[in-house]
């Protein structure tokens, strides 16, 4: 990132809390870049840890958004003002954590040994628990669907009836618009031959005899007309109706499947979140394609095939077989287009342009601030423009092909012309057929054709269907490995609260050469605090997602009270436990419900929400605000400080009283006077329960019942804060190298 704000050899250097998130080791090496960075140029810093910023030609101290003061480090030590107070009470902390310094060498090999990792220093990132075996939806169809189109003409059946399964309630308006589209087929055949009996009243001689026989079929024609609008009315309204509950009810069953999956599937590069908002929005509906109009215009296709069938032979058997020879070759063309649509969709599916555009957007538009920052508009604009010129491109190959079997499609009616007007001309000369049943034999064949003809045209909805329809199934049908509703499990009946790791070994199954854990064992005693402390990437966050199986170990246990925990029922375990990350994440809804949502299983009272408010040192300056407990918290809480929301993410975790408290890095994004009273509150709400604390600052858990140290991924050291600070091992260097930047 320092990289990337310097290649452009700015004049102006903005550095906003650059530092806050690292360890000190790593804060060291890179406030060292940061030093460098500034040579030659007007730095404005904002920061939190004083230490970063005392060399700085000026500081200036803010409060209630105006300037108190300002000077440099000497001389606002000497006004004893705001920076004074904070410097001191920063250095009180510090000099409560060591009352010794280290020398620089054994400050130089502690830097020398942590920056190989570096690297890793974005781990948090959870790289894929992948190559899960997932469950088919049915395996004839799923073996289908992997081969050439001229294998799947069972899988086609079988998608659309699995499909059908979950329109069932509907089934009525299926019924319905079924009856309706096979009457509406009917009927145009039907008007073809009232129209051809029109143009064969003219030939009659007798005017009174021609006018009853025209009036009585404008009356026909009028009544097929009305019945035709309402069969019409009724098909479109099932149809549709059945379409949307569909839509709705597979939105509803993906969005679940979803929230069960464990986390790996989320850090798939196929289930980004992009892909997953479009499969959720444009496949679900996409599946519709599949029933509702499709077995409307089926319906309409087959029962105009018959009634045409039968008004022609009993018109002349000769004439309708030679009309009929031409129907194969319409379906043959039907058939080569819908193969060629689906190869199109098909190919679609496997290198979306559109999706990664869709990505490129959700990533500039999440990350604005910095694109605007880097003045990189035109870039990702360009870039969202080539992604879709290049799906165009390659659309426009196929589709010059689909417009020529369309065209070639759709001419079969003057082919039809030219050979049957010879042929039933002959027939009329031998006096095998009168010229009007020639006409009208060709009218309502000719219905039937339009009709087929109106299938073909939706073979790329249908095509799309096909394909959304079998990514969607796929989703719902597949199996979670840790699934959040499986209600199978022990649940224990005493609760102690004792946690134990037992030789753990995990790696990520996207990066098998990378050992997070390696025969990692811990024993957290019930009722006591641990914390866990090591350089960024050393697998202190894995520990934590592997005690609320967000993940399970590639080998060894983790015992709760003495159980393996993939052996209790996962609900009620995690239930056990209250969870507060660095960057708490608060929903756009009221403060009220945001600290019930903690307990889903029952209704929080507001005695119990004002209560747990209280406790996290939060309840006073909620009923300060004008709304009180139903202040909205904005889009991720964007209406509150970075102190208000973990208060409030504290309260979150009590209120389902938790037997487990897990921090991770819950004070790392504060400043001290935040910091401070952030810590006050977790000292009050351990008391009596299992705590596992992740902590950059040494100096948030020096009174912890026991200090682990995790280096690649394994303990190196155990003990209090007294009992490590005498071991002058790695615990001792880092506590003794923060005091020195203090």
């Amino acid at each position: 990132v320092i990289a990337r704000a310097l290649i452009s050899n700015p004049k102006i250097l903005l550095l906003d809390e650059a530092t806050s998130a690292l360890d000190y080791t790593s804060e060291r090496i890179v406030q060292d870049a940061l030093d460098n960075a500034k040579q030659g140029r007007t730095t404005i810093v904002v920061a939190h840890r004083l230490s970063t910023i005392r060399n700085a030609d000026i500081i200036i101290g803010l409060n209630d958004g105006q300037i108190v003061e300002y000077g440099t480090h000497d001389e606002l030590m000497e006004n004893k003002g705001l920076y004074y107070g904070l410097v001191n009470k920063q250095s009180a902390e510090k000099h409560d954590e060591s009352s010794s310094e280290t020398d620089m060498e054994e400050e130089a090999k502690i830097k020398q040994s942590y920056t190989r990792r570096l690297s890793t220093i974005d781990n948090k990132t959870r790289e894929l628990n992948e190559c899960i075996e997932e469950k088919e939806i049915d395996d004839t169809a799923t073996s289908s669907f992997d081969d050439s189109m001229e294998k799947k003409k069972k899988f086609h059946l079988l998608l659309m009836f699995q499909i059908l399964k979950f329109n069932i309630p509907e089934w009525h308006w299926i019924l319905i618009g079924s009856i309706a589209s096979l009457l509406f087929g009917v009927i145009q055949p039907a008007l073809a031959y009232l129209f051809t009996g029109i143009y064969g009243s003219f030939a009659e001689s007798n005017e009174d005899k021609q006018k009853r026989l025209m009036n009585m079929l404008n009356f026909s024609i009028f009544f097929a007309g009305v019945v035709g609008a309402l069969c019409q009315i009724i098909l479109n309204f099932s149809f549709g109706k059945s379409g949307e509950e569909l839509t709705v009810r597979m939105r509803r069953l993906t969005f679940a499947s979803l929230l069960r999956q464990e986390m790996s599937y989320y850090d798939m590069k196929e289930n980004s979140i992009n892909a997953l908002s479009t499969r959720l929005a444009s496949d679900t509906s996409a599946i519709k394609g599949l029933t509702g109009i499709r077995i409307g215009i089926l319906m309409q296709g087959f029962s105009a095939l018959v009634a045409c069938s039968i008004i022609g032979f009993i018109a002349s058997w000769k004439f309708t077989l030679v009309l009929s020879c031409f129907i194969p070759i319409l379906f043959f063309s039907s058939k080569l287009q819908g193969q060629r649509q689906g190869n199109i969709s098909k190919t679609q599916d496997k290198d979306s342009y559109s999706e990664q555009g869709g990505k490129c957007a959700s990533e500039a538009i999440k990350h604005i601030r910095t694109v605007v920052a880097l003045h990189q508009e035109n870039h990702f604009i360009n870039n969202y423009e080539q992604f879709f010129d290049q799906e165009f491109k390659k659309n426009m190959c196929h589709l010059h092909i689909i417009a020529l079997g369309a065209a070639v499609a759709n001419s079969l009616s003057l082919f039809i012309i030219a050979v049957t007007s010879s042929y039933g001309s002959m027939l009329v000369q031998k006096g095998e057929i009168t010229f009007q049943n020639v006409y009208r034999i060709y009218a309502v064949i000719l219905t039937a054709v339009a009709k087929i003809g109106q299938t073909s045209g939706q073979n790329l909805a249908y095509s799309k269907a096909t394909h959304a329809a079998m990514r969607i199934l796929k989703l719902i049908k597949r199996t979670s490995q840790i699934d959040p509703h499986d209600d199978s499990g022990i649940i224990l009946n005493e609760i102690t609260g004792r946690i134990e790791f037992q030789h753990v070994c995990f790696r990520y199954p996207s990066r098998q050469n990378v050992q997070i854990l390696t025969d990692f064992s811990l024993i957290c005693v019930n009722n006591s605090s641990t914390a866990l402390v090591g350089p960024s990437g050393s697998g202190k966050s894995t520990v934590i997602d592997l005690l609320q199986r967000l993940y399970d170990p590639l080998e060894g246990e983790i015992l709760f009270d003495g159980c393996d925990i993939r052996t209790l029922n996962i609900q009620w375990f995690r239930s056990l436990m209250g969870v507060v990350q660095q960057e708490p994440v608060l929903f756009n809804i009221s403060i009220r419900d945001n600290i019930a949502y903690g307990d889903n299983s029952r209704e929080v009272s507001q005695d119990e929400i004002e209560k747990v408010a209280q406790i996290a040192n939060i309840h006073d300056l909620i009923i300060s605000l004008p709304k009180g407990y139903d202040t909205l918290c904005g889009n991720r809480g964007n209406q509150l400080s970075a102190g208000q929301k973990q208060r409030i993410a504290i309260a979150r975790a009590l209120i389902r009283s938790p037997n487990i408290l897990l921090f991770d890095e819950a004070t790392s994004a504060l400043d001290n006077k935040s910091e401070s009273k952030i810590q006050e509150v977790l000292e009050n709400v351990r008391m009596n329960r299992t705590s596992l604390t992740i902590a950059h600052r040494l100096s948030t858990i020096q009174n912890s019942d026991k200090i682990i140290v995790i280096d690649k991924g394994q303990m190196k050291e155990e003990g209090t804060h007294n009992e490590l600070l005498k071991s002058n091992g790695i615990y001792s260097k880092m506590v003794h190298s923060q005091h020195k930047s203090t």
